[in-house]
């Protein structure tokens, strides 16, 4: 009966948000979204990739680029680490019309970071100084392969994607698949069965923001983000990427368990690239609580971003995107990997605060 209730509750939540056919580009929504294409299909402006060296998802990383639309003479990757920091250090990656190449990571970063760095990619081109990076001549596919010999461990990331290329004039499509809110289920965690979680985060060093223009290297001082595309050119997104340096990304978190009874309501910190391994210790102890009514038959979770005042259209949110792995400790076999379920903010709380429902 508890579910049936449920069930009718949720249709009425989703009833009261629907927006019309009419009004599906007004900015009140766009503004709290994120993107909403498909992030394998073409990226028109560049791609933002998450890589791992530190061996919590991979110890090597390779990225593979098809440019099947045009060529892209000067193609260009700047590597950040896993606070948005820019590592000194670029490499070009000049493609014809339907090239494909492949770029290892480790060894591009080899002298100027650790070996462990864990980070993301920006995929565009070079302007003429070298020093920043603009808009594609041509569309481009990018993902990243991750290998982890020490367990065998292989997994695909897929790209976060500026400007989808079929869709290049709708706001709603610019990034893809950055979302301001996202769930997932999680299993009892214990001893032998773990889950991890990965968020990414970018910050406006990425990309650049309105003004003032961005320093040598990506680094941007500052900048309103009220422009509909950043300094070097790209398309902005709706939350904003924040500032660099010194941001960081607040996600709300809240825990159900099985029953679908209200467990937990905290806030976690994302910053560029930040893995939360093995969530009962990383996140929080209870998913890891083997008590009837409360974790043994599982989690499920809410990330959103979190307004900085009251109620639902208050205040700046985050655009993020992550992975979960549920897996057994010590081995590949077994490991179940994927991108985070997402939706927006508003579309996940529904019109009422989670504490009220």
């Amino acid at each position: 009966m508890g579910k049936l209730i449920a069930m009718v509750g949720l249709v009425g939540s989703l009833l009261a948000v629907a927006v019309p056919a009419t009004a599906q580009n007004d900015l009140s929504l766009v503004a709290i979204q994120g993107g909403v294409g498909d992030p394998l299909t073409l990226a028109a402006s560049g791609a933002v990739v998450p890589f791992f060296l530190s061996g919590s998802l991979g110890a090597i990383a390779l990225v593979q680029v098809a440019s099947p639309v045009g060529p892209n003479p000067d193609a260009h990757m700047f590597f950040y680490n896993a606070t948005c920091t820019r590592i000194p250090v670029s490499a070009g990656l000049p493609l014809t019309e339907n090239d494909i190449a492949f770029l290892t990571v480790g060894d591009v970063l080899s002298g100027f970071a650790p070996p462990s760095t864990d980070g993301l990619i920006a995929l565009a081109k070079a302007d003429a100084s070298g020093f920043r990076l603009v808009p594609l001549d041509n569309p481009v596919h990018v993902r990243v392969y991750e290998f982890r010999p020490s367990d065998g461990l292989s997994e695909i990331i897929e790209p976060i994607i500026l400007d989808t290329a079929e869709f290049a004039t709708n706001v709603a499509h610019w990034w893809s698949p950055l979302r301001s809110g996202a769930t997932f289920f999680a299993p009892l965690q214990t001893d032998s069965v773990v889950t991890d979680l990965w968020l990414f985060c970018p910050l406006s060093t990425i990309v650049g923001a309105s003004s003032p223009e961005p320093a040598a290297f990506g680094v941007d001082p500052g900048g309103t983000g009220d422009a509909q595309f950043t300094s070097t050119g790209f398309p902005q997104i709706n939350p904003r990427l924040p500032a660099f340096p010194g941001s960081a990304n607040n996600i709300r978190v809240r825990i159900y368990n099985a029953d679908e009874v209200f467990k937990r309501d905290f806030q976690i910190t994302c910053t560029c690239n930040s893995p939360f391994v093995s969530i009962a210790q990383s996140i929080s102890p209870f998913y890891g609580l083997a008590l009837p009514g409360e974790a043994l038959d599982g989690t499920y979770t809410e990330l959103t971003s979190v307004p900085a005042g009251t109620g639902l259209n208050v205040g700046p949110r985050t655009s993020f995107t992550g992975y979960t792995a549920t897996h057994t400790v010590g081995s590949a076999i077994n490991t179940f990997y994927g991108r985070l379920q997402n939706g927006s903010q508003l579309s996940i709380d529904g019109p009422a605060v989670v504490t009220e429902r």
